[in-house]
């Protein structure tokens, strides 16, 4: 019988104690976990009682009688304190020197302003900022970094950790021979176990499981000696995730984001019982958008209306773990514009683990297959349904079907709008969603909510003249959930607009003036941009000086133009700090790529986009600088171009500037933009802007423009050539 040859005992001990020692830190990622939770829970609580500090404003001193602390108050009235606040602002040293408060009382100040505080930070939210000055709000930001990072290291290790821990116990336990003396001293079949132990141990130490635990490990380190810097960068590009958690830690400001106007409180509180399953979910879910995740799988079959901004995608894509999680083969169907195919798949990339396939262009076939056969999410455009949708209707079943901009179905004739229709009974949930607002637009909004609920209709279309009123939102309820920024985003930075009044030059007038006697009205609203050399052109050098200011400041600039020879030349006149144009020509996936070197490029980059193509569809909150080239006839375009960098995820103030040109059509574009002012801002809260819109570009108003402009010129173009 062979003899088993002895093995390195050192080699053995080394290898069992470096398993059992990343054992033991793998546990940490999650035992550790509540402690980190905890430290960061206080830390926030800390800085709501700062934030809640100007609410004292409103507190009289006189309210510290009611305290029965003996305060001399008329004392502290008569030295100028006549607000907590004022006492808050003071140094126990200031407040020492009045004569006849004590020690005492100052601390019974301190006390009862303490308590305050805790009572008003349900009132505050912190808004975090990345001011060099704000020292305290950049530590915040750098302890809410690690968290987060450990967190979504802790999601991933979580579900293995008592795996590992048994695995590692069961192979370290299994190595029966520990010493050369007890090797010698042990029979044949003990040594053969013990090799054979060892064995499976290297084996292990090779596997993949031990890759993804040694990695993990890895990256908790990292994570835990993350630098401010670091930090920083991770809030610039993932910021929403970090009010996610400030919501959650603090629980400031759930409740009442739940309870919407539009929504009673018994359904509301029906919504918010549904029992959601975010374990492969990965991202952070604000307390709004965790409502609107669990509105769309209680109601099943529902409108998903929130502004711009506010995250549908992110919504969707949670509800769409929920089921997978349930339904192992579920499958999932999302309809999109082009423009955002490519954003929606890696969006569900990002944010779980759902399989993905994009059913367009070449590979239409094969990916069809594979969706059909492994379940998981697919991502079609409107154009591509009509090579589909015979081979789903009938023949297979979706979880859910998502149908993105769904006000492109409003149409009942159209082929699109027929073959969306044509899924109604393969799909068990059904998820339309559009930023569009629909309230005041009551025959789209019927034929969108005649797809999911066709019962509510009538009801709705009875009721349409008292579509302002409460009432009818909450009858809206079950079907139709809208909520706005200002509502949900209460830390948005500010927003500023400016109009920028440029002189024209002499070569700006010369081309303005041929195109004001050819009486074109397309070639008039270039102005400014018309000759080729846009060194002579007023709007171009202040456009030029704008983003010289924004590389300076730290800021990315987003360019809009209607028209596409202005992209071009404003290209072609910046140079080498533009690092693209979109317009309508430019493929779904090169824009995505655009989209991505600008957010990833350096301060001072600039994206210049066709206002009809990057107003709508893409998330450009890199963009902390907006400037318009000339004036938009729709208000609509004006707003969904300013909402692309203005938006949940944006952490810079956003200044935004109209080049315009004086005596020029500019001013009667603007001016009636001005006077419909009040009408559209009514139109934005209510969501039906394109009402508003349509009016200002009727043909009689740009006939008129048309002609005081040219007798404004004639004269002056009659004297030159004279």
């Amino acid at each position: 019988m062979a003899v088993e040859r002895m093995p390195d005992f050192n080699e053995i001990k080394n290898l069992i104690g470096n398993l059992e020692k990343l054992d033991q830190s793998f546990r940490k990622i999650t035992t550790e976990y509540d402690g980190h939770a905890e430290k960061l829970r206080t830390e926030l609580a800390e800085a709501l009682k700062k934030e809640s500090a100007h609410f004292l404003v409103e507190i009289p001193v006189e309210e510290l009688k009611n305290s029965k602390a003996g305060i001399r108050t008329g004392l502290l009235e008569s030295v100028g304190y006549r607000t907590l606040y004022d006492l808050y602002t003071a140094s126990d040293w200031k407040l020492q020197n009045i004569e006849g408060i004590g020690e005492k009382q100052i601390a019974s100040i301190r006390s009862i302003l303490s308590e305050f505080l805790v009572r008003l930070s349900t009132r505050a939210r912190i808004r975090l900022t990345m001011d060099r000055d704000d020292v305290q709000r950049r530590k915040l930001i750098h302890r809410i970094a690690k968290f987060r990072k450990v967190e979504q290291i802790r999601r991933e290790a979580e579900p293995i950790t008592e795996d590992v821990h048994e695995d590692i116990m069961g192979l370290t336990e299994s190595v029966m021979i520990r010493s050369r003396l007890h090797w010698i001293f042990s029979f044949g079949n003990t040594k053969r176990e013990t090799i054979r132990a060892v064995g499976e141990i290297l084996a292990y130490c090779n596997g993949e499981r031990y890759n993804l635990v040694k990695s993990l490990v890895s990256q908790y380190g990292m994570a835990l000696a993350m630098n401010e810097d670091e930090a920083l960068a991770d809030f610039k590009k993932n910021s929403a995730s970090y009010y996610a958690i400030i919501e959650r830690l603090t629980g400031v400001g759930t409740q009442q984001k739940l309870l919407y106007s539009s929504i009673s409180s018994e359904l509301a509180e029906q919504i918010n019982s549904f029992a959601l399953d975010l374990g492969g979910f990965k991202g952070d879910l604000r307390a709004y958008q965790e409502f609107g995740t669990k509105y769309i799988l209680a109601m099943k079959r529902v409108l998903l209306g929130d502004e711009m901004g506010l995250g549908k995608t992110i919504q969707a894509i949670a509800a769409m773990t929920h089921i997978y999680r349930e339904q192992e083969f579920a499958r999932f169907l999302v309809v999109c514009p082009a423009s955002v195919m490519i954003n929606w798949c890696r969006e569900i990339q990002k944010f779980s683990d759902l399989p993905v396939n994009l059913l367009h262009g070449p590979h239409l076939e094969d990916e069809f297959l594979s969706w059909r056969e492994l379940g998981g999410a697919a991502v079609t455009n409107y154009e591509s349904m009509g090579k589909i949708v015979d081979r789903i209707d009938g023949q297979m079943s979706l979880s859910m079907l998502v149908i993105d901009e769904a006000h492109y179905i409003k149409n009942p004739e159209a082929k699109r709008t027929q073959y969306i229709h044509m899924l109604e009974d393969e799909s068990e949930r059904i998820l339309l969603m559009t930023g569009t607002p629909l309230e005041n637009r009551v025959d789209e909004m019927c034929e969108l909510i005649g797809f999911v609920r066709p019962d509510l209709v009538e009801t709705v279309r009875a009721n349409a003249g008292m579509r302002h009123v409460p009432q009818f939102k909450e009858m809206l309820a079950p079907v139709y959930l809208r909520r706005q920024r200002d509502m949900v985003l209460e830390e948005l930075p500010p927003i500023t607009e400016q109009e920028e009044w440029c002189e024209m030059t002499a070569e700006d007038r010369v081309e303005y003036g041929a195109q004001v006697l050819a009486g074109s009205f397309p070639g008039m609203r270039r102005v400014a941009f018309l000759q080729k050399n846009l060194s002579s052109s007023s709007k171009a050098v202040r456009l030029a000086e704008l983003c010289a200011q924004a590389r300076d400041e730290g800021r990315k600039v987003l360019i809009y133009s209607y028209f596409r020879d202005t992209i071009q030349k404003v290209c072609d006149f910046l140079g080498d700090c533009v690092i693209g144009s979109i317009t309508g020509s430019v493929p779904a996936v090169e824009r995505q790529n655009l989209v991505d070197r600008f957010s990833d490029g350096p301060d001072g980059s600039v994206l210049v986009c066709q206002v009809q193509s990057g107003g709508t569809g893409l998330n450009i909150q890199a963009a902390a600088v907006v400037i318009f080239c000339e004036p938009q006839i729709k208000p609509s375009l004006t707003w969904q171009a300013i909402s692309r960098a203005y938006r949940m995820g944006q952490v810079q103030s956003v200044l935004v500037y109209h080049l315009l040109c004086e005596d020029t059509v500019d001013e009667a574009v603007r001016g009636i933009l001005v006077s419909k002012q009040a009408e559209f801002d009514l139109f934005a809260q209510d969501s039906a802007m394109a009402e508003a819109a349509d009016g200002l570009a009727d043909q009689e108003w740009i006939r008129q423009v048309v002609e005081r402009e040219r007798r404004k010129y004639l004269p002056a173009v009659i004297s030159e050539d004279l």
